[in-house]
């Protein structure tokens, strides 16, 4: 889930460009702009207490950036398989959980990022 805002800006100046519009692209920020940078040392895995299915994540350094868990679950009774994330990004404490729907099991863990 990481973006490449570089290569959206790039395109979108070839694009003022091209229409005629170089005075729009040639604006400069007044002051420079902080860049936050994706979380590192992100590990994930399946997490079942009591019984209950779901997944944990967490990340050593935020680098001013987000994370969340990501799990897929399987459907007991129809085989079914369902994503489901967590409704809140975390930038660190506690890890980020996402659980599975009742009567299903998990498969697999996993986590996304996001630079803000």
């Amino acid at each position: 889930m990481k973006k490449h805002w570089s290569a959206l800006v790039s395109a979108g100046f070839i694009a003022a460009s091209v229409m005629g519009f170089q005075g729009a692209a040639a604006a400069a920020p007044a002051s420079p702009v902080a860049v936050k940078a994706h979380p590192t040392g992100c590990s994930a895995q399946i997490f079942n207490p009591d019984g209950q299915q779901g997944a944990t994540a967490k990340c050593n350094k935020s680098n001013g950036g987000h994370y969340k868990a990501i799990v897929v679950c399987k459907r007991l009774l129809t085989g079914e398989l369902i994503d489901r994330e967590a409704g809140v990004w975390k930038s660190g404490g506690s890890p980020s959980i996402v659980w599975c729907p009742p009567e299903s099991a998990s498969l697999t863990a996993g986590f996304m990022t996001k630079a803000s």
